[in-house]
């Protein structure tokens, strides 16, 4: 159970832009919300792409229900959001950020689209530990990862980043700091990530758009030595572009964003022209 209520501010609802014929998919990542997305949305909505931000289930202001859902119910949200603007858009562009790139190359591998655009594609995080996962959530129902990653309080990015999971909490209360410790994670909810990630890897030679990859070069989470070794495992033609960043490239407020922006622009107009 979380402490608090998370994600009740409207910017992290879905999103849906409406423009001309061409359409976007825009699926965000683990834990986040249509939020991460909407700056890539509104880039290509300025592009005349018709752009929709979905909310995979269990997330956003219902994330306690997020441990009853499976890597598969996600895959499944995001074919039937294509399945639903194929039939009145083309050309038909996907775009997913971290787990939410793991289940686009899955949903590419298995739905007819036109482009496909992924930030820091999630796969795996070294370790054995995440290896062991699908035997762990056998032997130990939660874990508190808050105590394991044992974070700094004092951080502007982890502030940030509570503010947006947590909004409007007093993040200097010794009281709430140490729930936010406490709070536990069911090991199956890993489980269903590592899959989504195995899915998404799985499914690269199965790839039959031309695809965009966004990576940072600075990513603490999807290590960008990961996402090159697997850039030969695509038939595709590929544009692999890095950036001095971190695991937030689509965030707007970054300095990487106006080069990410760029890079967007040039491809999303190479699929119109296509």
């Amino acid at each position: 159970m979380l402490p608090f209520k998370p994600f009740l501010a409207p910017e992290h609802e879905p999103f849906h832009f409406e423009g001309g014929q061409p359409a976007a998919l825009l699926v965000h990542g683990f834990p986040g919300t249509p939020l991460e997305m909407r700056a890539t949305g509104e880039t290509l909505h300025q592009l005349g792409f018709t752009t929709k931000g979905i909310l995979l289930p269990g997330f956003g202001s219902e994330i306690e229900n997020l441990p009853k859902k499976t890597a598969q119910d996600w895959l499944n949200a995001v074919l039937s959001a294509l399945e639903e603007l194929r039939r009145s858009h083309s050309p038909l562009l996907l775009v997913g950020n971290s787990m939410g790139s793991a289940l686009s190359l899955a949903a590419a591998a298995q739905a007819k689209i036109d482009g496909l655009i992924i930030y820091a594609p999630f796969w795996k995080i070294p370790g054995p530990l995440w290896a062991s996962a699908s035997v762990l959530r056998h032997i130990l129902q939660q874990v508190k990862p808050m105590r394991i990653m044992k974070p700094d309080f004092n951080s502007s990015q982890f502030r940030q980043g509570l503010a947006d999971f947590l909004p409007g909490i007093d993040i200097d209360d010794p009281a709430i700091r140490e729930q936010i410790i406490d709070f536990n994670v069911p090991i199956g909810l890993f489980d269903e990530i590592r899959k989504a990630g195995q899915m998404g890897y799985q499914a690269i030679p199965r790839q039959s758009a031309p695809t965009l990859i966004l990576q940072g070069r600075t990513d603490n989470l999807v290590d960008y030595k990961l996402t090159r070794a697997n850039l030969t495992r695509y038939p595709v033609q590929v544009t692999y572009a890095e950036f001095d960043g971190g695991h937030d490239l689509y965030d707007p407020s970054r300095p990487a964003w106006g080069k990410v922006k760029q890079q967007l622009t040039l491809f999303a107009r190479q699929i119109l022209n296509n």
